[in-house]
This record gives structure tokens, sequence and C-alpha cells, in this order.
């Protein structure tokens, strides 16, 4: 792939990313790599919409089903996983074509993300340990650590304050200091932006949560839930799963449930959005635009 832009497909959420993916490989032999932070997790299929059967026999998907809801799996590692996989499908004479609504993952795989020390979770329980002893712990050894994350920090976001202290203890160096210096080997991409008007955005969320409820979403979560998964796994930091173990814990009813995943994901498309806005070589596309789409993805020519 080092002599041309690696093409993707993105998009918020519901924007149609398979769908044209599907189109595209009717006129061309592609395989597609996943660039989805919740497919990758087995076991989670109707609530992350992953590709069907029928969907993948079609055409071929990569990094979808590699880890446990209960594994770490980082932005720099599916940059590294990626370009293996492009490599590889490039040379068994498929095209390779990212997809997916991770941007996060797609400026990791740009070579955009900032280098810095992975999880570790010996620490994160200590850091949680010493707050619940003592509330406020974590803000105050921010405060000294590193001023000037905590100043960018809301005092409430533990996850957060977890991840900068994190960053401290293990690299000796802030944040800030850390900030540019590049994760994962990167290349250059070419990517199709899928772009919907906010209200059939709206629309199509409430369809596919409907389409999830009836597909089985409450017993998919149940299922993983009795398996030994939990808040603490990628269930509870995933919208559809999360608010789903709400109702399933007796938290809220399955219509309160539904609420909530539709208002959810609507925000999570809108910070979508804007991450999107950070990635080289994206050109934005409307509904329907399957030849432009190809035009500026591969050039042209049917199957060349």
């Amino acid at each position: 792939m080092a002599d041309r832009p690696l093409p993707a497909i993105v998009g918020c959420t519901a924007s149609g990313k398979t769908a044209m993916a599907l189109a595209l490989a009717e006129r061309w032999p592609i395989e597609v790599i996943s660039a989805d932070s919740r497919q990758i997790y087995r076991g989670m299929d109707i609530g992350t919409a992953k590709p069907d059967a029928t969907e993948r026999n079609a055409l071929p998907h990569h990094l979808i089903d590699v880890a446990d809801p209960d594994e770490y799996y980082s932005a720099g590692r599916f940059a590294r996983e990626a370009l293996e996989r492009a490599d590889s499908i490039g040379s068994s004479g498929s095209r390779p074509l990212v997809v997916g609504g991770t941007g996060l993952y797609m400026i990791a795989l740009a070579g955009g993300l900032d280098d810095l020390p992975v999880r570790n979770d010996r620490i994160r329980r200590g850091l949680r340990a010493a707050e619940e002893g003592s509330p406020g712990f974590m803000r105050r050894a921010l405060l000294r650590l590193d001023p000037e994350r905590a100043e960018q920090i809301d005092g409430a976001d533990l996850v957060r304050h977890v991840r900068a202290l994190e960053i401290v203890l293990q690299s000796g160096r802030t944040l800030s200091e850390l900030r540019g210096r590049s994760e994962g080997p990167g290349t250059e991409l070419r990517a199709a932006g899928l772009r919907v008007a906010p209200a059939e955005l709206k629309r199509r969320i409430a369809a596919r949560t409907a389409k999830m409820l009836q597909a089985g979403l409450v017993d998919e979560v149940r299922g993983l839930m009795d398996a030994g998964y939990g808040r603490d796994s990628a269930l509870g930091r995933t919208i559809g799963y999360a608010e789903i173990i709400d109702h399933l814990e007796g938290m809220i009813d399955l219509n309160e449930a539904v609420a909530r995943i539709e208002t959810n994901t609507w925000r999570l498309a809108r910070r979508q959005r804007n991450i999107f806005r950070r990635l080289p070589g994206i050109r934005w596309f409307g509904p329907g635009r399957t030849d432009a789409v190809e035009e500026y993805l591969f050039g042209g020519g049917k199957g060349a």
C-alpha cells in the first residue's frame, strides 16, 4: 500500500457506511478492515450493528471479533494490525478498504495519535482504591503532578483523572509534554466521509434502535452478563449495552432505556463528526453518492 493512499469510508453512526461498502464491492474486489471500537468485541453483535453473516459472506471483513469484552484494545494496536491486514489483502490481489466510525482509530492509522503510555490496570486499581479511601485524592494528586491537565478536566470526571495520572506515573512526563509524538506507523489515507442531514440521522438512529430491540438486544446483553461481563467491561462503555444493563438491573424500564439509547447515540454522532474534522485526506459526500465515492477512492474504471 506504500504506492498509494489507503482508501476509507468513515462517518458517524447510522450514516450508511456498510451499505456503501457493499455497493462498492459489487464493482471492486474489496475486503473491509473494520475501524469500529466496539465491533472488535466477541458476542457484542446486535448492539454494535455488526455486519450480519450475509453481508460478511458477500464482503470479507477483518478486525471484527478479535477481542473479548473485558480485553483492552488500543487505537495504536488497531493502527498496527490494520496496516498488516492492508498489506496482506493487497498481496492477495484484493483492495483493502477501511470502514468505520471510530475517529480515534482513523487518526491513529494516519499517524496522528499522540504516543502515550498504554493502559496499566495495576496503576488504575491503585488510584481507584486511593480515591475510595480518600475522596478527592486523584484531584489533589493531579493538581500537584500535572496542574495544566487538571485545569482542563471537570473535577468529577474520574475517568480522565485516572488516565492523566496513569500517564504521569508511567512516563514521568505530563500529557502536554508528550503531545505531538505520534503513535503507530501511520499511513496516508483517502477517506470518503458520509454526511447525513440531522433530521434524517435522528430518524435512522430511532429505526436502528428499534431494529436492535426486535433482533434480541435485551437477550444478548443478558447472555453477556450471565457470562460474567458487566459494567467494568466494554458493555458498560458502549451505548445500547449500558442502558440495557440499567434496565435489567431494575433501574429503568425498557421504554426509558430505548429513549436513552437514542439520545446517547445522537450525542455520539455529534462527537464523531467533530473528531473526523481532525482526519487528514477526508472529503464529504451526501447520501446515495456511490459513483462519486468510487471515483474519489479508486479513480473510477470498474474493477481496476
